[in-house]
């Protein structure tokens, strides 16, 4: 065990949060004029940008509040003002006005205000709260992010015990060739992750891949790197670890260990990592505060034994700090379901009565009033436009005092579809800014026949994936059976049933896996016997197996995902002397 070296100049990390209420007190009330002055003079200055001394001015005050807050030792609060500061003084000094420095400045005073409010009312400090929005900055002004851990007071490095002696190279494969199969692996599950796109299978595919190489590191300098991602990994799903920004940037950042191994075989094992990517990775594992070993020993062994804190607490501290998220379209996507049902129960009542009059017409109004405004909040701004136009059709004919016919109420329900069909894209897309803008560009007709299709498809997706599990389950049962060929009699009619699902979805490229699949076990696994070389081909088949079963999970919720995804099967069978002969964009 050695001490590793933190460098945080005037920033130092400290596990006492908690403020002096006294001093912190006796600046409040000037702290917060000049905190909202200050927002008010950039205010000034983003409307009128020639005004340089609003900026001066701004700067100067800026000045004030990281003095003040450096005084109260406010940490995390000191530092944001800092990068204010730092950035306010490199829009004065420089001819081009950036807008991305302008809208994190702009975020950051609102986050300053709030956290300083947040520390009064909780009397203590939360500096890793401010870490995202310190970040923004920071990329805005292209310097290093901070790391997670950065507050967090552990200055101790780790290594874990030796667990015997490494493989050797593979006989069928070289080490650089799996680990650069192994290493785009990661990389997908990395882009699935980034993506927040099926976390559990991305993070799953991640540590696949880890796995792979992790065996390779035994007794070497770099065995605790792949000793402790691995874990990560697990407790990142186990302890439901969101998906930060700086999360993403570690686990991009550790792709070049991939790289090294890829490029220089066993010789990249005896380099050693960075010492602040075992702090991070220690660091998660706490935040997923799993009682058990060795997630336990990782804790203490760091050194985060007293954090205080974990991750469902960060994430309901950090709600506190600035409100709820932004993005609350999901969660509400199926209150408004109900209340369409019931909207849509009185017109279809009406239709089928044939009465002239809408029973509970008041009501309702009311209620497709307020479905109109939900949508319109949330941003759904096509589905609350076509909910304004029936409102419209429903109030000129309350005036008219005509009589509703036929055709008027299957318009106003076939209005209704379309919204029903809107928020049933919400739930089942992985909902983004840019899905948003995608379904509010998609016509009326065209949404109802794409959750349709998506229906459709949704059937035949699931029917492989079953067959895929199938077929798992009859290679693990092969393995355990000391190879008895028994348990895999089946298995090319059931992935025959997969790859006609593959062939109905148009989706050929997915289906020449299945095809090759097919062949290798044809070819090598019914006819072979040799044990050693069938174990090491079956640990090769796996990954095409669950790459393809990662492609086909995503393609649930993106129908648009890249067919990319399936090169790591389409290598892994080429390594098994099966390629894959594709032509095509699909």
């Amino acid at each position: 065990m050695h001490t590793a070296q933190v460098n945080n100049g005037d920033f130092a990390p400290s596990l006492n949060h908690k403020i002096n209420l006294t001093s912190l007190n006796v600046v409040r009330e000037e702290l917060i004029i000049t905190i909202e002055q200050a927002a008010t003079q950039l205010e000034g200055f983003v409307t009128d940008r020639e005004n340089i001394k609003l900026l001066q001015t701004c700067i100067g005050s800026l000045q004030q509040i990281r003095g003040s807050l450096q005084v109260i030792e406010l940490h995390g609060a000191s530092h944001l003002a800092n990068e204010l500061l730092t950035t306010a003084e490199s829009i004065k000094d420089n001819d081009v006005i950036e807008d991305k420095k302008l809208s994190a400045l702009t975020k950051g005073f609102f986050v300053l205000s709030c956290y300083f409010e947040y520390a009064l009312q909780q009397e203590r400090g939360m500096p890793v709260l401010l870490t995202p929005y310190i970040n923004e900055i920071r990329i805005a002004n292209k310097v290093p992010i901070l790391w997670e851990s950065h507050y967090a007071e552990s200055l101790t490095s780790w290594r874990v015990p030796p667990r015997g002696t490494a493989e050797p190279a593979p006989e069928i494969d070289s080490l650089s060739s799996l680990a650069r199969r192994s290493r785009h692996m990661y990389q997908i599950g990395l882009l699935g992750l980034i993506k927040e796109l099926r976390v559990p299978s991305s993070l799953n595919l991640m540590q696949r891949a880890v796995n792979k190489l992790d065996k390779y590191s035994y007794g070497t300098e770099n065995e605790t790197l792949w000793w402790l991602l691995g874990h990560t990994l697990t407790a990142f799903e186990r302890g439901n670890l969101e998906p930060t920004l700086e999360r993403k940037r570690l686990f991009s950042h550790i792709d070049r260990e991939f790289k090294r191994v890829e490029k220089e075989g066993e010789i990249a094992f005896k380099r050693s990592t960075d010492e602040v990517y075992l702090k991070e990775l220690a660091y998660y594992v706490t935040l997923a505060d799993i009682d058990e070993k060795p997630f336990s020993e990782i804790k203490i062994n760091f050194g985060f034994s007293n954090l205080g804190y974990n991750e469902k607490r960060r994430q309901s501290e950090s709600k506190a700090l600035t409100g709820p998220s932004a993005n609350t379209v999901s969660s509400v996507a199926e209150t408004l379901k109900i209340e369409l049902r019931t909207v849509k129960e009185v017109i279809e009542f009406a239709s089928e009565s044939n009465s002239p009059v809408i029973n509970g017409f008041d009501e309702l109004v009311g209620s497709i009033t307020k479905i109109r405004d939900i949508l319109d909040v949330v941003g759904l701004k096509s589905a609350a436009q076509t909910m304004k136009q029936q409102l419209a059709k429903l109030t000129e004919w309350q005036e008219s005092g005509d009589e509703l016919d036929f055709s008027d109420l299957t318009s106003i329900a076939d209005a209704f579809i379309y919204v029903e069909s809107v928020l049933d894209s919400i739930e089942k897309r992985n909902f983004s800014d840019e899905k948003l803008a995608e379904i509010n560009d998609l016509s009326c007709q065209q949404m109802i026949i794409d959750n349709q299709l998506a229906d459709a498809q949704l059937v035949v997706l699931e029917e492989a994936e079953s067959g895929l599990t199938m077929v798992k389950r009859a290679l693990s049962a092969f393995a355990d059976s000391s190879f008895d060929r028994v348990h895999i009699k089946n298995v090319t009619k059931t992935l025959n049933g997969v790859r006609g699902g593959m062939i109905v979805l148009e989706l050929s490229r997915a289906a020449e896996v299945v095809n090759s699949s097919i062949k290798f076990i044809d070819g090598s696994l019914l006819v072979n016997n040799q044990p050693a070389a069938i174990e090491h081909m079956l640990d090769t088949f796996a990954d095409a197996i669950i790459c393809l079963e990662y492609y086909l999970d995503c393609m649930k919720v993106d129908k648009y995902i890249s067919s990319d995804t399936l090169e790591v099967a389409e290598e892994s069978l080429a390594a098994l002397g099966y390629g894959v002969s594709y032509s095509g964009n699909s």
